[in-house]
């Protein structure tokens, strides 16, 4: 047991380093939020919306969203609505957060609809 333990501190100080992040605030109110895993972005965003929340962006797996939550309140909205974490969005920044926000195709931008 004791040759396995600097393996077992090394992983726990590993995975903890991300959750360090969640003791301060985010600094421009957006926060991600780790939904259970099989959520499609579907659920996300009437999870979101159930919260009084909307999406401002999706992560990298579709189980992640990205929102504004100025207030405690918000946040614990969200995960009273299903979410697991709730912590500032920058300590995802590359992992989990896409770096380019979607935004829609230029085709739809200029299309008119069919008459």
């Amino acid at each position: 047991m004791l040759k396995i333990a600097p393996t077992i501190l090394l992983i726990v100080l590993i995975g903890a380093t991300p959750l360090l992040a969640a003791a301060e605030p985010a600094e421009d109110g957006r926060y991600a939020a780790i939904f259970p895993p099989g959520w499609q972005a579907r659920d996300v965003v009437l999870a979101a919306a159930e919260a009084g929340q909307s999406t401002l962006n999706m992560g990298r797996a579709a189980n992640i969203g990205v929102f504004e939550l100025p207030s405690p309140n918000d946040r614990q909205a969200l995960r009273e609505a299903g979410a697991w974490l709730v912590l500032p969005a920058n300590a995802f920044r590359g992992c989990l957060i896409d770096q380019n926000p979607t935004t829609p195709a230029r085709r739809f931008a200029t299309e008119s609809p069919a008459t």
